[in-house]
């Protein structure tokens, strides 16, 4: 059959648009009496059956074997995603849970935040859910040392959104509040409105050419601070991943489960996956071996990047899960956390 604009042919794009949504529904493979049933304007099912036939020479549906029903291929899903989505509204209670976990942020920090948001994103999609943790690098309101007892102390850091990151160091068993408190001094005096990543290497070029107004002991502190930074920052490329277990439930829909796992252990892969989605604009939809990160057949990633207070886009969170999901609610799920989530980091 000559390639057609199936885009344009209204019996052939309400025939697939109504069995993707069959199959969506049950994940049975779908027979032409099935579309003919659920059809607003009636079509016998000999008709149906016809186009299902050019839909499938044309690449759009595959069929088991040639007596069973039909089911999309990945240019069928491809062609749904692209042409047929209806949009919806996020309901009432799923807006309410993701709103609550914003709520419920204020004072926790920013990677307990980010846990619970992408917990409940994989429960409410039934998928696989990750995240790339944003860089600390945003701008710092204040840090704090505080002597827990002899050797152990912690250091807090708030940043312009006022969420609160603890971390405890170990210290010399000489260091004394007072000494906590001038590190403390010394550093909110540098970091005023600048960067973590910045007040690592302003602070260490100072350190290095002169220690003026700030003892050795002191120093020693600011310097294991700094190595907490240079901490964090390192860290920047961690990937939280949720709801492996969501994966079970669809495992006879992707073509290999076990290399999926595989995948979603290696979190190079996984950074390479948002990293991609963060150089992008919106809402980003993979299927199967549309990306070469994953190449599974039956296997869909919609992935979002989102923000900091200045409009950066800093992260991306998704999810991965078998191409028969409901693209409508799990696009405005995924949509919907990433735009909560700016309004927190």
């Amino acid at each position: 059959m000559s390639q057609i604009d199936i885009s344009k042919n209204e019996r052939y794009v309400k025939i697939l648009k109504k069995l993707v949504e069959i199959y969506v529904e049950t994940g049975e493979a779908v027979g032409s009496r099935s579309i003919s049933k659920a059809l607003d304007t009636p079509l016998s099912p000999a008709t149906v059956r016809n186009v299902m036939a050019d839909l499938e020479e044309l690449g759009m549906l595959c069929a088991e074997h040639s007596s069973s029903g039909r089911k999309p291929t990945e240019q069928g899903w491809r062609f749904f995603v692209n042409t047929l989505i209806e949009t919806i509204d996020i309901s009432e209670l799923e807006g309410d849970i993701l709103t609550k976990i914003m709520q419920d942020s204020v004072g926790k920090s920013l990677e307990s935040v980010l846990e619970k948001a992408t917990d409940v994103l994989s429960e409410l999609a039934n998928c696989v859910s990750l995240i790339r943790v944003p860089t600390v690098n945003s701008e710092v309101k204040h840090i704090d040392f505080v002597l827990l007892r002899p050797g152990r102390a912690i250091v807090v850091i708030v940043n312009e959104n006022g969420v609160v990151e603890n971390r405890l160091i170990e210290v010399s068993p000489d260091v004394s509040a007072s000494t906590l408190e001038k590190a403390t001094n010394y550093l909110n005096a540098q970091l005023a409105e600048t960067s973590l990543l910045e007040v690592q290497k302003k602070l260490q070029r100072e350190l290095n050419c002169q220690k003026e107004g700030i003892d050795k002991i002191a120093k020693d502190v600011v310097d294991l601070g700094l190595g907490l930074i240079s901490n964090e920052i390192e860290e920047e490329n961690k990937i939280i991943v949720k709801g492996q277990s969501n994966l079970f439930s669809r495992a006879n829909e992707i073509s290999d489960l076990e290399e999926l796992f595989r995948k979603l252990d290696e979190k190079k892969t996984l950074k390479t996956l948002l990293d991609k989605s963060i150089d992008g604009q919106g809402v980003q939809i993979f299927i199967g071996a549309e990306t070469k990160i994953f190449e599974l057949a039956g296997c869909s990633m919609i992935i979002a990047p989102y923000k900091n207070k200045k409009k950066s886009i800093v992260g991306a969170i998704g999810v991965i899960g078998s191409s028969r999901m409901s693209y409508s609610r799990v696009i405005t799920l995924v949509d919907y956390t990433a735009k909560l989530l700016s309004d927190i980091v």
